[in-house]
This record gives C-alpha cells, sequence and structure tokens, in this order.
C-alpha cells in the first residue's frame, strides 16, 4: 500500500512538472522555424505536439535536393499541421535560397502575428 501511495505522488508531481514546462513553452516560444532538423525524426510524437497544444506556429524549411530535409517537413506536416516550405537548394537550404528563406519566413510570421 505504501508503494501504491508513493507511486501515485510521485505521478502526480511528473504531471504538475509537465504541465510547468507547457507553461512555460507557451510564454519562450512564440513560433518553430525548422530548418531540416534531423532531430525531428527522433523525437517522439507527444513532444512534438506539445506545440500543437500549445498554440504555437511550426514552418518547416527544406531544399528540394535534401532528402532528409523533406522527411523532417512531411512529418512536421503531418504530424503538427505545419506549413511546409521546399525552396530550391541543398541542406542547409538558407546558404543556396537565401532571399527566398527570409521570404518566407517574414510571411510566416506577419502570417501568424509574431
Amino acid at each position: 500500500t505504501t508503494f501504491r501511495v508513493e507511486s501515485v505522488v510521485a505521478e502526480e508531481k511528473r504531471k504538475e512538472e509537465d504541465e510547468q514546462q507547457h507553461s512555460e513553452l507557451k510564454v519562450m516560444v512564440k513560433g518553430w522555424i525548422s530548418v531540416a532538423s534531423g532531430a525531428v525524426l527522433k523525437t517522439s510524437d507527444e513532444a512534438l505536439l506539445k506545440y500543437v497544444h500549445d498554440g504555437v506556429p511550426v514552418l518547416a524549411i527544406h531544399g528540394d535536393q535534401d532528402v532528409m530535409g523533406k522527411k523532417v517537413t512531411e512529418r512536421l506536416v503531418e504530424l503538427t499541421k505545419a506549413k511546409g516550405v521546399e525552396l530550391e537548394g541543398r541542406h542547409p537550404v538558407y546558404l543556396d535560397s537565401p532571399d527566398e528563406f527570409v521570404m518566407e519566413v517574414i510571411k510566416f510570421m506577419e502570417e501568424n502575428g509574431l
């Protein structure tokens, strides 16, 4: 019985910590721009969905020659309803298409009031 009570208390504490992290995320992150971040492919659905639950808009940009970047964008679009953009270039696309990259970022920020 003691173990069960301790387990319930530990679970409640974990939930409180998760809620605190969500609250901090809302304050710190107003938008996320993913530039072919390979880490996205290793991140759990649950972690990525925190952005959706917190109302954080996501922009995923990759180059047309960046195979992994395209996979990242596809995952973010499917899971988080991110805005996906493909520009001409390799990884990192902001070096191959800097003007287009900046234009997409500005447009995304304006569309989302950032």
